[in-house]
């Protein structure tokens, strides 16, 4: 199994977490333990050469192979299962506050959606598609793939509407990145001190600019920084006392812990190998 990390061309680096090539000449592994946990970020995926299956809270989604995805921000985990022979997938991740400014759509239309990109796309996704099953090697697709997303990006900050949106973008993306600095232990209420906005004004635009409100994001965040922790080898005797910090109490941790992995954390510890999800949590 081959996971590489390529860093974003430049006009992209605002707007996207993370672009990557997975390959493995075996497949995904046929178990419950290859999980991607919740990041906060919405996904771009084209797989080639094998078939893949999510499941998403207990619903199976069948993803064909030569087929372009996309991944709505989530606040819960996605299995991935595949058969057992070669598969190859480019995948984009987008900053929280990234792909509204280049797909231009409400972003709460998309969370927790797996479907067909043209769903957000549109003609360009399904030109991107054929175009993509063109090529041969993964690094020319990713060079297609970016200057595409380049040019959806330029033709979308070039509409009149999404210039008037700016200023949401730019505030949005100030209240991420301090939300991710204190690994989401800022309460919202001083969000509202900081930016002078209401609770309900950053609600509305982090649900079109992100797709979840800034709470639902600052757990994320929190839980990321627990699986950070475990994909770097630490123990939970290690970290417990750590993590009981940034939230209410052990039940609190328990609960959300539960709704991003569909396990306790005892569980995922004994049960859950995961290395394609550890590997992504250690780009």
């Amino acid at each position: 199994m081959r996971l590489s990390f390529i860093r974003p061309r430049r006009e992209l680096e605002p707007h996207v977490e993370s672009l990557w090539v997975f390959e493995s000449s075996i497949g995904l592994p046929a178990t419950d333990g290859n999980l991607a946990a919740p990041n906060g970020c919405s996904k771009l995926t084209f797989a080639y050469g094998n078939s893949f299956t999510s499941i998403t809270d207990g619903k199976t989604n069948a993803r064909p192979a030569e087929n372009l995805n996309f991944v709505g921000v989530r606040d819960s985990s996605i299995i991935l299962q595949s058969s057992r022979r070669w598969i190859g997938c480019v995948g984009v991740e987008f900053r929280p506050h990234g792909a509204f400014a280049i797909f231009g759509i409400p972003m709460d239309e998309t969370a927790n959606l797996v479907d067909d990109a043209d769903t957000v796309g549109g003609r360009w996704a399904r030109y991107l598609q054929e175009e993509l099953n063109e090529l041969q090697s993964a690094d020319q697709r990713v060079q297609l793939i970016q200057r595409e997303l380049i040019y959806l990006l330029c033709k979308t900050q070039a509409a009149a509407w999404m210039r008037r949106q700016q200023a949401g973008n730019a505030l949005v993306a100030h209240c991420v990145g301090a939300l991710k600095l204190a690994y989401g232990r800022l309460p919202i209420r001083e969000l509202e001190q900081r930016t002078g906005y209401t609770r309900r004004y950053l609600d509305l635009l982090f649900k079109q600019h992100v797709g979840l409100s800034p709470k639902v994001l600052a757990a994320i965040f929190r839980f990321q920084k627990f699986y950070r922790d475990w994909a770097e080898g630490r123990g939970f005797d290690l970290v417990k006392d750590e993590l009981y910090e940034h939230y209410y109490d052990q039940s609190h941790f328990t609960k959300e812990f539960k709704r991003m992995t569909g396990r306790t954390p005892h569980e995922f510890y004994r049960e859950t190998s995961n290395e394609f999800g550890r590997r992504m949590c250690l780009r």
